[in-house]
C-alpha cells in the first residue's frame, strides 16, 4: 500500500476563485415592459382544443385516451387549487371545468412548476423579471385535461434565481 502524500503549504493553496465564492455570469439587459401584470407572448390553444374535441366526437379512441387521462397530481391540484369556470366539460358535460395555473421560470428557482392562483400572479409579476404561466383546464369527473393558454409575465428586469430554502422538502 503506498504511503499517503504529505501536503505542503503551497500545494494545498487554492488557485483562482474559491468554490464558496459564487462566480456569476452577467445578467442579460433589462426588457422594457409597460405593465408587468399584463400578459405578453400569449399562446391560445383554442384551435387545438377544438380539433381534439372534433376528433373525439368523430370516434377517435386514441384522442380520447390521450386527453381524458389526467394525472392524479393534476386532479389533486384541480380539486384543491383549481379555479372554477362557467364552462361545462366538453366530454361528459356533467361537470364544470376547473382552471389550474402553473408558473415556470429560471428566476423562480425551486418554486418553478408550482400551482398559483390568478390573484397571486400580479404580485409575482412585479417581483420577477420574466416567467411563463400555463393554464390547464381539467374535469375531475372524466379526466379531460387540455392546455388552454400560456403567456409571459414579469417586469423585464433579470434577477438571479431564488435560492432553495433550507426547510424545503423535496
Amino acid at each position: 500500500m503506498p504511503a499517503p502524500r504529505r501536503s505542503s503549504h503551497r500545494a494545498s493553496r487554492i488557485r483562482g476563485p474559491r468554490p464558496s465564492e459564487p462566480t456569476h455570469s452577467p445578467l442579460p439587459p433589462a426588457e422594457v415592459v409597460a405593465d408587468p401584470a399584463r400578459p405578453r407572448s400569449v399562446v391560445d390553444h383554442a384551435l387545438t382544443r377544438r380539433h381534439v374535441i372534433e376528433q373525439i366526437r368523430a370516434g377517435d379512441a386514441f384522442a380520447r385516451e390521450d386527453h381524458c387521462d389526467a394525472d392524479p397530481y393534476l386532479l389533486r391540484a384541480a380539486r384543491h387549487h383549481g379555479e372554477a369556470t362557467e364552462r361545462p366539460c366538453p366530454m361528459c358535460r356533467a361537470n364544470v371545468l376547473v382552471h389550474v395555473t402553473y408558473v415556470f421560470g429560471d428566476e423562480l428557482g425551486p418554486f418553478s412548476g408550482r400551482v398559483k392562483s390568478s390573484a397571486e400572479l400580479p404580485v409575482m409579476a412585479y417581483e420577477h423579471g420574466q416567467f411563463r404561466v400555463y393554464v390547464v383546464e381539467v374535469c375531475s369527473e372524466c379526466g379531460w385535461n387540455h392546455l388552454t393558454m400560456s403567456y409571459a409575465l414579469g417586469d423585464g428586469v433579470p434577477r438571479r434565481p431564488l435560492k432553495r430554502p433550507p426547510d424545503l422538502l423535496d
